[in-house]
């Protein structure tokens, strides 16, 4: 076996880039290695913010092989008295060999299968004229440019640019992620040859960049040495010769090196907000740093402090107890520099704070019921007037939950109107100005520290821009976990609502993977909100998607640019998608979700909790009874489209003649009868198969008689419906 390295440098990509891209050079090497019959035996990627490559071990030349090629059809190549006609001799001067030298058969699986058709293969059309080709293997040295082409036009960037790059490989322009700055292609230590040109006037121009043996070390170190030429001759070479000049190429390998660093600093971490998974990807060369937090801003709000050294600095909070004391950062530079990296990081960190301290002291002068007012002079949109505006349509979708659909008492509906006209006040004050991150959060803060004793209150305001993740367990499932969280789903709930009716009221609708104003994540929200944060008894009415978002649309008035009806008519359409989304990203079998969805009663939009209570029953029903539910879904399919759109009609018990309709009958009342969860409900109705499988056999469905007919169909739309009140099983099985 041979070893083909390859390194791109670049300028320096984004963090988040490199784990999907290290992915991409492992299978799509692997995969262009095998399309060229070089199955390579071991592929080992690596990656850093200025490089991504690989090693492959792979055969130093390909093997001789056969190569079938299809021509005309048999009853095309050959004329009636059996002689070769024109077509086929074209096919043959094509292939260079004479007419004599062509095969007649078949594909198989490998190939030609015999002079015959296979089994199963007779028709004419079937059988071919072929000539099988020998090809004698190349070295993997002349294969491998067009391999390294192909990989570099294949890389899937989230974002590609052009740098007046071209290819010669008949595709032209060549745009990447980053500007390429070298290229090490290597095949057992030899160079394998390729050019990247420049792009001069829509043609190719001179060679820019050519691969070679030279790799570069870290960009600033080590000190009288950095960005130093390397040439290297192999994968070990390279690792060990980067790692002389501060690179490590391995992002597992970094992952350790800084978990080691952690603990040997005594830095125990409880939560690295998904930091551990992003630094490995910032540098090249890591050190862990920690920095100390004066005593002057550990009583600052653990939010404000979270969001300083997480979201602007990508620092870590480290603290004691539930004051943060310290924070740990990563630098790309040499331990030896630590003292003055720290003190740099914590004059950045201190600057940050003083600026959170003074705006929390500020803010805190004013009672967050004050700022209401305030909200008139901040838009919400230009053609959905202010936040003020907002705030009053929240208040009013409150009411509707509360005095119109009954859904919340008086004690809640009050506490969620204070919420509702409160939740957007905080977009006034100076933190969040400073932080847009802390919108919501500042709000329940500020009202927790001004004294308000509704803890209800302050965790709707605090929550309400929640979920924004379908996970079931992501925030703010912990918070709620156990308590009652309809005051935090009624708020929540209006505020989405009240968005999306008012975007879809102007036509800015989501198209395609285009959602500016994030109203797919909304709508799945809102969805979350009912299937796992609305706290309510079985005998308590839940919140209908469908009234709710009438309501909404209503809300507006005269604002929109589209009829209110066609604005509902388009939300209910996209609130059944988002929850079909929602559902199957849960696991479900996305046939299982179909059939919920296309219930009847009850409607899955009008209660999305009770679809998902069952869409779990129907999933546990159908593992233990797998071959039933198959069978039943094949004859309801049949019994729908006999129904077709026939209203059922009420069955005469004296026209039953046949055995297998008394039969079917007398089971279908007795189960409309029956009571219980829905699993118990479908386990019972799991033993119609028998039933329904007799009446198709033995009895004539579309008799003449009109009355028979008509007492059969109505016999077929109650077994329907009984599945209707739960699923629509004929949707199962694809």
């Amino acid at each position: 076996m041979a070893e083909f390295l390859l390194e791109i440098g670049s300028e320096e990509m984004p963090a988040s880039w490199l784990p999907g891209l290290t992915e991409q050079m492992r299978d799509r090497s692997a995969d262009l290695c095998r399309r060229e019959h070089l199955p390579p035996a071991r592929v080992e990627p690596f990656s850093t913010p200025r490089r991504l490559g690989v090693a492959v071990s792979l055969p130093a030349r390909q093997d001789d092989r056969e190569d079938p090629v299809r021509g005309p059809a048999a009853k095309i190549a050959k004329n009636a008295t059996g002689s070769w006609t024109k077509a086929a001799e074209g096919f043959a001067k094509k292939m260079g060999v004479t007419v004599d030298q062509l095969e007649i058969g078949v594909m198989g699986a490998r190939g030609i299968v015999g002079d015959m058709p296979a089994a199963g293969l007779t028709e004419p059309s079937e059988t071919y004229v072929w000539y099988t080709r020998n090809i004698a293997g190349r070295d993997a040295r002349e294969v491998l440019p067009g391999v390294i082409t192909a990989l570099l036009r294949g890389l899937a960037f989230p974002k590609r640019m052009s740098w007046d790059a071209w290819l010669d490989d008949g595709k032209g322009a060549f745009p990447f992620g980053r500007p390429i700055r070298w290229l090490v292609a290597l095949l057992d230590g030899a160079v394998v040859p390729l050019t990247i040109y420049a792009a001069e006037a829509g043609q190719r121009g001179a060679p820019i960049i050519q691969s070679g043996d030279a790799t570069f070390g870290h960009r600033f170190l080590p000190r009288g040495r950095p960005n130093a030429s390397l040439r290297v001759q192999s994968w070990d070479d390279l690792r060990k010769r980067l790692g002389e000049h501060c690179v490590d190429v391995l992002p597992e390998h970094r992952a350790a090196v800084i978990q080691d660093q952690l603990r040997a600093g005594g830095a125990t971490v409880t939560d690295d907000f998904g930091l551990f998974a992003e630094w490995p990807h910032l540098v090249e060369w890591p050190t862990v740093v920690v920095g100390r937090i004066p005593e002057e801003f550990r009583l600052l709000p653990r939010e404000v402090l979270q969001t300083v050294l997480v979201h602007h600095q990508k620092y870590i909070p480290l603290g004691e107890g539930t004051l943060v004391t310290r924070f740990a950062a990563l630098t790309n530079a040499l331990r030896a520099a630590e003292a003055e990296i720290v003190r740099g990081m914590e004059r950045v960190v201190v600057a940050r704070l003083r600026d959170a301290a003074f705006f929390f002291a500020e803010d805190m002068k004013r009672p967050l019921a004050d700022r209401v007012g305030d909200l008139a002079g901040v838009t919400f949109h230009q053609g959905l007037g202010t936040y003020a505006d907002k705030a009053e349509r929240l208040v009013r979708l409150v009411d509707t939950m509360g005095e119109g659909l009954g859904l919340l008492t008086k004690g809640e509906r009050e506490t969620a109107r204070e919420a509702a006209r409160l939740a957007k006040a905080d977009l006034t004050t100076l933190m969040v100005r400073e932080f847009p991150e802390l919108q919501g959060v500042m709000g329940g803060i500020y009202l927790r520290a001004q004294g308000n004793a509704r803890l209800n209150l302050a965790e709707a305001v605090r929550w309400h821009y929640h979920p924004v993740s379908i996970e079931e367990g992501s925030p703010p499932a912990r918070v709620f976990s156990g308590s009652d969280g309809t005051v935090f789903g009624a708020v929540s709930l209006a505020d989405k609502l009240d968005t999306m009716a008012g975007y879809f009221g102007l036509g800015l609708v989501p198209t395609g993977s285009s959602d500016p104003y994030g109203l797919r994540r909304a709508a799945q929200g809102a969805v979350r909100v009912l299937l796992d944060f609305w706290q309510a008894d079985e005998a308590e009415e839940r919140p209908s998607l469908r009234k709710l978002a009438a309501a909404a649309v209503a809300g507006y008035g005269d604002k929109g640019k589209r009829p209110a009806a066609d604005v509902v008519h388009d939300l209910e359409a996209f609130f059944v998608d988002r929850l079909r989304y929602v559902l199957t990203s849960r696991g479900f079998a996305p046939d299982e979700v179909e059939a919920v969805l296309g219930a009847r009663e009850p409607d899955a939009l009008d209660d999305p909790h009770e679809a998902w209570k069952r869409l779990r029953a129907l999933h546990h029903v159908r593992l233990e009874a797998a071959a039933d539910f198959e069978a039943l879904a094949a004859a309801f399919k049949r019994a729908k489209n006999i129904l077709g759109d026939s209203p059922g009609t009420d069955v005469d018990a004296s026209l039953l003649q046949d055995a297998a309709e008394r039969q079917l009958h007398d089971a279908v009342a007795q189960l409309s009868r029956g009571d219980g969860g829905y699993e118990v409900r479908l386990r019972s109705l799991s033993s119609l198969r028998g039933h329904i499988d007799r009446f198709f056999d033995d009895v004539l469905v579309m008799a003449e008689d009109p009355r028979l007919r008509a007492n059969r169909l109505g016999l077929l739309s109650q077994a329907l419906s009984l599945f209707y009140r739960i699923a629509d099983i004929s949707k199962l099985g694809g």
